[in-house]
Formats: C-alpha cells, structure tokens, sequence
C-alpha cells in the first residue's frame, strides 16, 4: 500500500451544492497511520449509529456508538446459520468468486444464508441500513419461484413485522396487524457472474424502504410500518433463500463486506467524480462524526494504482455531495473491476 508513510493535506474546491447537502473541503491522510482520513466540511449531520457491524468474510468489526472497536469472533456474529433446509454461508477463497485482490468471501451452494447478528439482538432501533455484495454464478429468476436476498424482521419469532426481499418484488406487512401483505414489484436487475452492490435502508419513522442495487433504485415504498413490539429491525436472513431450493441446486454464489448500521449516515469511495444515478462505490467504516468533521479507515485491500478515487459523504436523511473529492490517485482495485456507467 502505498499511502503509508505519507502526508496529505487536500483544499477542495467544491461547486456550490444543493441546500443541506453535506459539503467537503478538505481531507487529511494522518502520517502516523496511512489508513486513516479526515474529512472536513459542513452539512455532515449528527447520526446515532447505535452499532456498526461489518463482516468482510475472514474478519468481523462491532462499532460502538463510535467509540469504541472490536473484533469479534464469527461465532459472536451470526445467531442463525442456515437452517434444517439451508446450509449457512461458508468462508471461501477460490478464484471463481474473487472480488477485485480480495479472496476472502462468504460463498453458498442452493439455498445458504446467516441471519439475526447477534448484537442487534437486544435493540430497539427503528431504522436499519443493511450494504453486502452478491454474486450469482446463475441467474436469480432462471428457475422461478421467490428467491430471496434478504429478510427483515423486528423479532425472532417472525410473527411482528416481516419483509422480504427477492429478484421480482419486495413483500412487507406487520403480520400481527396487517389482515394481508403488501407487494411491490421490481426486479433486482443485478448481472449474473458480476459482483453486485446491494444497499437496503428502512425507516419506520418515516415509513420508508429504499432499496438500491449498482446505485440503482430498483424499491421506493413509502408505506413501510413497524409493530409496537419492542425488539428492533434486525437481518433475519442475507444470503439467498429461493422458495423451490432444489430447482436452484446448481446455483453458486458469493457474499462479501456486510455491513450493517442504524443510520444510512455513511462515507462511501467511488471512481466517479460525479454522485450520480448507477455509479458503483465501497462503504468505509467511519471512526468519529461531527456536523464539520469525521474520520475514516480506508480498507488497504482496496486501494492500487488506478483512477483517482473520490470520497462521498451522507448524511442522516441521505443526502451525499454530488462532487466527489480526490482522495489520492490511487483507486479502489475492488471497483476498477467494474464499469462506472
């Protein structure tokens, strides 16, 4: 890597934005300790992260309140693995489902999937923001059926508020209140044999379900309730959970770089200049966060030569800076594998 040693200071100039948008100027890179940026501004909001868990396959990091850090175990992440009909998601590092120089991914045959992180168990957050990166070998929808990438629910017993996600449309109710499920269809327009970013944001605040793939928005649901139980929105299933498993028993797939907050308030690279519909970015894990000032790491397994890459900052209600600001000339290797459209 070849920012250690290395001091920056940046002075962006940055065009006028959009009224609360957040707004950088400057970025530093701390010449103790390469990986880590600052970035100064306005506009960057005051979230309550709660927790931020990450799991990148073969390392798992809990963020409190950021404050604090830790590297958890994998037996101290997931509470569900699998189930008597599916197999959990396995470490794997073969060639076939490497993402840009990382070979640690999560990999699953049919029907495989974690669910229910543990330190989310005992919350009671009402909005959830849930990043990963998927990669099919074979087509979601070949055989029919529901096949599901992710599962929403507030408690374990699954009979409060429930909502599925899969390759056709996204079905949600509170199924303690709701007489029926509501249904909203749009296809996941993911592509087969590519890595795919999926960012999904829920608000029972603001009655919001957003659900983006590639930077594409393939779900906008504004009706989205939660029941009056007390446990938080938590990840019952990621993965893939197709209804007709068996029709899917050659289906090979690889996950990778979970992440999960309580706030969308988030730092995202990219190599476009240009926040814009479609474009492909990595989320860094964020270390401290004021309206004017925050902290970063940056992933050395995703930086080498390359395209400059370009720092983006949202804010709470998920606004971002339209124009990106140079971080350096290198560029995240996991996104120059993939075309900015």
């Amino acid at each position: 890597m070849k920012l250690k040693h290395l001091s920056v200071f940046l002075v962006a100039s940055v065009p006028l934005t959009v009224a609360a948008a957040p707004e950088i100027t400057a970025l530093e890179v701390s010449s103790s300790d390469a990986s880590e940026v600052r970035v100064f501004g306005s506009g960057f909001g005051s979230p309550s992260f709660g927790i931020i868990l990450r799991d990148s396959a073969d390392s798992n990091t809990l963020i409190s309140n950021l404050g604090s850090e830790s590297e958890l175990p994998q037996s101290e992440v997931w509470t569900s693995k699998g189930s008597l009909w599916a197999d959990p998601l396995t470490l794997y590092t073969g060639s076939d489902l490497q993402r840009g120089e990382d070979r640690n991914v999560y990999r699953g045959i049919r029907k495989a999937y974690l669910g229910w992180p543990k330190p989310l168990t005992d919350r009671t957050n009402r909005t959830l923001f849930v990043s990963w990166w998927f990669m099919p070998l074979s087509d979601p929808n070949a055989e029919g059926g529901s096949s599901k990438f992710l599962r929403v629910w507030d408690h374990p017993d699954g009979e409060h508020t429930r909502m599925a996600w899969d390759q056709l449309h996204v079905v949600y109710w509170r199924k303690d209140v709701d007489s029926a499920g509501f249904i909203q269809w749009g296809s996941w327009q993911g592509k087969v044999g590519a890595w795919n970013k999926m960012d999904a944001w829920f608000d029972a605040n603001s009655n919001e379900m957003i659900i983006h793939v590639n930077g594409k928005k393939v779900i906008d649901v504004n009706d989205f309730k939660k029941s009056s139980v007390s446990p938080g929105l938590n990840v019952d299933v990621i993965g893939f959970d197709p209804s007709v498993g068996d029709n899917y028993a050659n289906m090979v797939f690889g996950v990778d770089d979970i992440y999960i907050s309580e706030s969308q308030a988030r730092v995202e690279i990219s190599n476009s200049e240009i926040w814009k519909e479609g474009i492909v970015s990595e989320i860094a894990t964020p270390t401290s966060w004021t309206d004017s000032e925050l902290s970063f790491k940056l992933d050395p397994k995703v930086v080498s030569s390359g395209s400059p890459m370009y720092v983006y900052v949202f804010d709470p209600e998920g606004n971002v800076n339209t124009a990106g600001i140079a971080l350096s000339s290198k560029a995240p290797s996991k996104i120059e594998d993939i075309e900015v459209r």
